[in-house]
């Protein structure tokens, strides 16, 4: 504060320097013919610029003059060495306001980044009340203009710099509090892998995560389904069933294009169990949503399995919590039905896919 007062009283000097030299030149030096012309001399070497028009004559003015160049030296790096300051601070403030994640809890953490990340942040903010997620933090080795310019227009979106397949980078990202996870493949023949690491990191630093990985190659499906990865997402498997079904069902990619960016598109818990198929699809179509299909032990299978163990140990039947126990061993984790026959009994872990009504159409 102190420096921030001295240099505020120099350029208060200086100008003061300024408006006397273009008043007393005139009367000592006949090369100045008026006031407004002195000014602008004076204005022109205390930038630096010097044209050379106009040139101080006597012995006196030239003396006067070299004070006021070495002054003026002083001043344009002073200014320069403020704004440059004020900038780096500012700067520097922005990126710790960004890696401030020591009171993160309940995140979302995003490992990796691609251009589309803007669109998809976007949606997920607005739907944020559906997914129990309490900030983002993205981590990827550059912070990148795009990266830069999201953590500028959105708030609460906190950055790591750093690889995330190393554990004291998703350790800042405070990786043990986080709720969910999202790990972002690339195109090379690494990525994979570096996917496959990442998540077992995860997994081993917060065992109730919820992870999802993409990949490229088919043959890590196994591996992430042995370290319960709870969503695998197939680049390569996806296009090529997208390809192959629009030639044979021309209008099929614009059909799933919509159906992912339709808001009205959702997945949701049952709010009924134990009844059919087609009494909750009655209900929920008087509600204005038509449900299209179920998904069958829907969510973490870290907490399905509690949730099973918890149902068991409340019975009496011995025999019950062994073939829950049992069915735990081969449970099939978001196991998608659609247009289930009407018979089709809603069980407890079971959601609902559903295409609510637009009432603006």
């Amino acid at each position: 504060m102190k420096e921030i007062k001295a240099w505020i009283l120099y350029f208060i000097f200086f100008i003061f320097l300024i408006l006397g030299i273009s008043y007393i030149f005139p009367n000592i030096d006949s090369n100045f013919k008026n006031y407004f012309e002195t000014f602008y001399w004076a204005i022109v070497t205390a930038s630096t610029v010097g044209y050379g028009d106009i040139t101080p004559h006597t012995m006196l003015t030239k003396s006067i003059t070299i004070i006021l160049i070495i002054l003026s030296t002083i001043a344009v790096s002073l200014f320069t060495a403020i704004v440059t300051n004020r900038l780096i601070q500012k700067t520097i403030f922005k990126i710790r306001e960004w890696e401030s994640v020591d009171e993160l809890n309940k995140h979302l953490i995003i490992c990796g980044y691609k251009p589309q990340f803007k669109t998809l942040l976007n949606e997920f903010l607005k739907s944020n009340e559906r997914f129990n997620v309490e900030g983002i933090v993205i981590i990827n080795e550059e912070l990148t203009p795009a990266i830069e310019m999201i953590l500028e227009e959105m708030k609460h979106i906190k950055f790591v710099k750093g690889d995330f397949s190393e554990e004291d980078i998703l350790l800042k990202a405070k990786a043990k509090n986080a709720t969910k996870a999202i790990i972002i493949g690339e195109r090379d023949e690494n990525s994979d892998a570096k996917v496959l690491a990442t998540s077992i990191l995860l997994k081993s630093l917060n065992k109730n995560i919820y992870l999802i990985a993409e990949i490229n190659n088919p043959k890590f499906e196994k591996y992430l389904e042995k370290i319960e990865c709870d969503e695998i997402i197939l680049n390569e498997e996806y296009n090529k069933y997208l390809l192959s079904k629009a030639i044979t069902d021309p209008g099929i990619s614009q059909v799933i294009g919509n159906l992912i960016k339709d808001k009205n598109f959702k997945i949701i818990h049952t709010p009924k169990i134990s009844v059919t198929y087609k009494e909750i699809f009655d209900e929920m179509l008087q509600n204005n949503s038509l449900i299209i299909g179920v998904i069958e032990n829907y969510g973490n299978l870290k907490q399905l399995k509690k949730e099973y163990i918890k149902e068991a140990e409340e019975s009496p039947n011995i025999d019950k919590l062994y073939d829950k126990i049992h069915e735990l061993q081969h449970i099939q984790l978001n196991k998608v039905i659609l247009a289930p026959n009407n018979n089709y009994i809603i069980q407890k872990h079971t959601a609902l896919i559903i295409l609510e009504k637009d009432n603006n159409v």
